[in-house]
């Protein structure tokens, strides 16, 4: 995928991955960042994490042609994927939730080399540029995802279709590790760590780390974890180094306690909680072993109880975790489940920042004691200020008397999706901020058209509502899809045609390296056989019979005579009764 400038559109992007002179039609929509619950769970007295999501879709279609080639007819959706990001002030995440295909990518007709690398360009440059379009100086980027082999995810009734190439899960998760390898490429390896003395001999290396650049220095690696594998057995899903002396970018592990804003907290607090995750839905079973769950801090998601100390009874380590989820339904009904992680890490500064946490941070380092007696004198002042009465408040009396009159309070503003819109229905011109301490969200990021929350979930379930099991059923169903998203989202025309611009892989090695191919000496060929004499014309009514060179006759082996005194009896020797040695007697 090569080095991907920030300031490259999304399109850009994807026409330098798509076949040459082949067009894709594609649709993004989006929605603003907004508070979410928080992926980690906050230790006891601790305040979790301020968190944002924003939901990205991206959807590409093909357009087929008559017979003649001149005149387009029928539209078709081939791939979408779902991505959600979630932002806080020392953490970004892409989660990729779903992806699917509907298997009519095969009526273009493309040439075996580029069959399938079309779906895994635009699904790994999207996943990029979403990377690189949410990096902030300072803060890590995390990619996550956990590949499980279904047959449809997005396209109902897609299975149905006998062009569509449905992985198994053993080739799922190695396709994703595929298509993410890219990203990993683009940020240079994880080098070992350096004592002081090394560095201080070391000049240029000492220099580099006084002034260090965000663009040339950031590393990134990727991580696999396969519950129930060895970690011998998962080495055969990530990608192998291009070269054997290269550094190898992938480790059969997870990155939870780099990514995990208390890493010394309970392992509920380290193992982040996606929608739709095998994992989360492990933490809630084992979230049911806390005293006073559902009551106190637990109301709230990402919160612990007062009188627990955030451990489970049965789960006391991070492995024992990774143990048991090798025994969950998901990853033990015959089928295994990837989990994978791309931690994109900056360079480290040469002078630490300032703690921007704020108060919830500083709590984490107080002692129990203390931080229970923190909590009592913030809970203490804040009621007494509820206490104070305003001195400009009219007291209203409605004991006795007559009825006030109250007039109703006109909002100068609405918070609704109609207020939003602009004059033309196309733009949205109350939004939040582009920047903010959680998150960045810039204009060449967003999507055609932005949704709310609601309306997102009311799009992606007219989706869920097609049928794209025929190829006449999905033409109608891609229609009827484009047209609702455009009414949905008050817009006319919120397609982006692209045509690709990537040349066909040349498999001749001369024209790779402009150089004959060298030749081993030394090499002996085995020697072809003499061909056969062809077997006379089969009589009419007749069987068939071969020539006299074409009957081999069976090698007569000449079998050794028998011993003197000795039966041969199936081709072994056995002695007569006379050659019988007696043990004598004593």
């Amino acid at each position: 995928m090569g080095n991907i400038a920030t300031s490259d559109s999304l399109y850009d992007l994807l026409a330098s991955q798509l076949p040459k002179d082949v067009a894709f039609t594609f649709y993004h929509y989006s929605t603003p960042p907004s508070k979410s619950p928080p992926l980690f769970s906050a230790p006891p007295n601790v305040r979790s994490e301020r968190t944002f999501c924003e939901s990205h879709f991206l959807a590409a279609s093909i357009t087929l042609k008559d017979a003649a080639g001149s005149k387009s007819t029928d539209e078709l959706l081939v791939l979408a994927i779902e991505v959600l990001v979630y932002t806080t002030k020392r953490l970004t995440t892409i989660f990729v939730s779903k992806a699917d295909s509907t298997g009519y990518l095969s009526l273009l007709n493309l040439p075996r080399s580029q069959a399938g690398s079309p779906l895994k360009g635009i699904c790994g440059t999207f996943v990029s540029w979403l990377a690189r379009q949410r990096q902030r100086e300072g803060k890590k980027v995390v990619v996550s995802l956990f590949a499980r082999a279904q047959d449809q995810y997005l396209f109902p009734a897609s299975v149905e279709n006998k062009d569509k190439h449905v992985l198994d899960d053993r080739g799922l998760v190695k396709w994703w590790c595929q298509v993410l390898d890219p990203i990993v490429r683009e940020y240079e390896a994880e080098g070992e760590t350096k004592t002081l003395t090394e560095r201080l001999a070391n000049g240029a290396d000492h220099t580099s780390t006084i002034q260090p650049s965000v663009k040339s220095e950031s590393t990134a690696k990727g991580y696999l974890v396969v519950p129930g594998f060895e970690p011998n057995d998962t080495l055969r899903y990530i990608p192998p180094p291009p070269t054997p002396t290269a550094p190898r970018r992938w480790a059969v592990t997870h990155p939870l306690l780099q990514i995990a804003p208390h890493p010394g907290a309970p392992p509920r607090c380290l193992v982040p909680h996606f929608p739709d995750d095998p994992k989360a839905r492990f933490l809630d079973e084992l979230d049911e072993e806390l005293p006073d769950r559902g009551t106190d801090a637990m109301v709230m998601e990402g919160g612990t109880p007062s009188r627990s100390n955030g451990q489970w009874k049965s789960v006391k380590t991070l492995d024992q975790f990774w143990e048991f989820m090798a025994f969950r339904q998901e990853c033990s009904s015959g089928r295994i489940v990837g989990f994978i992680w791309i931690v994109i890490s900056p360079p480290q500064p040469s002078i630490p920042e300032e703690d921007e946490e704020g108060p919830s941070q500083a709590v984490s380092s107080f002692s129990q004691d203390e931080s229970q007696a923190f909590l009592k004198t913030s809970s203490s002042s804040s009621s007494k200020r509820k206490q104070k009465k305003d001195p400009r408040a009219r007291r209203v009396n409605t004991e006795y008397g007559p009825i006030p009159l109250i007039l109703p309070r006109i909002k100068s503003s609405s918070s609704g999706l109609s207020a939003m819109l602009d004059g033309s229905g196309s733009a949205v011109s109350r939004l939040p901020p582009e920047s903010s301490p959680w998150y960045i969200w810039p204009t060449s990021s967003r999507g055609t058209v932005i949704f709310s929350a609601k309306d997102y979930e009311r799009a992606h379930q007219v989706l869920l509502q097609q049928n794209f099991a025929t190829k006449a059923t999905a033409a109608r169903s891609t229609t009827r899809w484009k047209e609702e998203i455009a009414v949905l989202g008050g817009v006319d025309s919120w397609s982006r045609t692209v045509v690709g611009r990537k040349e066909a892989p040349i498999a001749s090695a001369t024209a790779l390296n402009g150089t004959a191919p060298a030749i081993l000496l030394g090499v002996r060929k085995k020697r072809k056989p003499d061909a056969p004499a062809e077997p006379e014309p089969k009589p009419a009514g007749g069987p068939t019979i071969l020539g006299e060179g074409l009957v081999r006759k069976k090698v007569k082996v000449d079998t050794p005579e028998p011993v003197a005194g000795t039966t041969a009896a199936n081709g072994v020797n056995t002695l007569g009764a006379g050659l019988v040695r007696k043990k004598p007697k004593n």
